[in-house]
């Protein structure tokens, strides 16, 4: 046999041996992807808060056909979107592995920038005696990043109250959310002691709350500050919301409803106020389920937006009319 012809044969019997490789990788990512599916759709069918009103068995077919048809490791991910969607759900969502590790402080070769995880925490003293404090999103879990996000909160309404404030602007318009325990716990001089709003799920009411620093889910402390301050005696509070206040900013909107002397200023937010739980997924990556609704501290429940007492529009040409507003409000009140 000729040189060619042996060198002919082993390039298919490569080829034979890379298509066979391909074809058990193939089938690899599409049967983890079916253990993933399976592992969300039981936690869906258990804890999802609407799971009475879902036609499950129809919904688990076309997902698993969909996985079949694309071939591929994320299968199950784009199935679980296409689900939600289907589900008209607009709070849940699959958080991807890398992702997940970074909200969960699970990083160990690289640490995201903290400007990935928290938004910018800005405040001023805008006149004497009015504090102002934009309250930013905190996308992490990370108990370290959290204490000490909650910290810093805590400590500026600390500042400014012994500054003399009594009146405060607190601005929720750039809060999508993410953890709402060190927004609470830093808030917490402002709430004051008490219950602050419920979890409503399918048979019970869990409280949440804020007592001498510790802000509460229920009997568990989530999160605590280092040095608790109470402020005593008035004061006077107009929280500012918008479209892209949601999620965990809106519950830190709903706790400060029915206090009193506190106003909203602003536009209607996201309508995302129902809560949600994080499993773990065997791929690494993350289900972040909707597993309840909301309810403000006189047990009434909030389905959709929450809506200002005083509606003002967005400003133009750099001009916070939202804010403005609420300074001439307080300064003449």
């Amino acid at each position: 046999m000729r040189l060619s012809s042996v060198l002919f044969i082993v390039i298919l019997l490569l080829n034979g041996l890379f298509a066979v490789a391909q074809s058990t990788g193939a089938a690899a990512c599409i049967d983890q992807a079916h253990k993933v599916l399976d592992e969300a759709f039981t936690l869906m069918q258990k804890h999802y808060y609407k799971k009475d009103s879902v036609k499950w068995d129809e919904l688990v077919t076309s997902a698993k056909a969909r996985i079949s048809n694309s071939g591929n490791c994320e299968g199950a991910q784009e199935a679980l979107q296409w689900c939600f969607q289907q589900m008209k759900e607009k709070h849940s969502f699959i958080m991807p592995a890398v992702k997940a590790d970074a909200y969960n402080g699970n990083i160990n070769s690289s640490t995201p920038p903290l400007s990935q995880l928290i938004g910018p925490l800005r405040s001023e003293m805008v006149a004497p005696g009015l504090a102002y404090i934009e309250v930013p999103r905190v996308s992490t879990a990370d108990p370290a990043i959290c204490k000490a996000f909650a910290d810093s909160l805590h400590g500026i309404v600390k500042s400014y109250h012994q500054s003399g404030a009594t009146k405060w602007i607190i601005d929720l318009r750039n809060n999508t959310g993410g953890n709402c325990w060190p927004m609470l716990a830093g808030l917490g001089a402002l709430l004051g002691n008490g219950v602050h709003g419920y979890f409503v799920s399918f048979n019970e009411r869990i409280p949440f709350s804020y007592k001498d620093g510790a802000v509460m889910q229920g009997r568990y402390a989530r999160c605590t500050v280092s040095d608790p301050y109470t402020i005593t005696g008035d004061k006077s509070i107009i929280v500012l919301t918008g479209p892209n206040t949601a999620s965990a900013g809106e519950i830190v909107a709903l706790a400060f409803r029915g206090l009193d002397n506190v106003s909203f200023f602003g536009q209607p937010t996201a309508g995302l106020t129902t809560a949600n739980a994080t499993y773990k997924l065997s791929d690494g990556s993350m289900l972040v389920l909707t597993v309840c609704k909301e309810a403000d501290r006189n047990g009434k429940i909030y389905e959709g937006r929450l809506y200002p007492d005083k509606y003002i529009p967005a400003g133009s040409d750099g001009k916070d009319i939202v804010k403005s507003s609420a300074i001439m409000f307080l300064q003449v009140d």
